[in-house]
């Protein structure tokens, strides 16, 4: 027997996180449109791809210095950008 109460919660988690995605949708792009490409590349490449700072060297050709600097920086202005929300984080009420 499945545990509805399990699948409730589930449910308005998912609900939740769909809905601060979407408060988030615009700013975000906007933050990264904003970006200098060789700092966005370091973003999304550590972001969405997963790589490690050593693998974004290698890919760009790099020092690894240098990805962390780009990092630091991107990361700055969409935290600015963001309100500095993190909207990866679990809400409470």
């Amino acid at each position: 027997m499945r545990d509805t109460s399990t699948d409730a919660d589930d449910a308005a988690d998912h609900a939740l996180d769909r809905a601060s995605a979407r408060a988030v949708r615009r700013p975000l792009a906007r933050a990264l449109a904003s970006l200098k490409v060789r700092d966005r590349d370091v973003l999304l490449l550590v972001a969405w791809a997963d790589l490690t700072y050593e693998e974004v060297a290698g890919a760009l050709s790099i020092p690894i210095g240098t990805v962390r600097s780009r990092l630091n920086r991107a990361r700055a202005i969409v935290r600015d950008a963001l309100g500095s929300t993190d909207p990866t984080t679990e809400q409470t009420s």
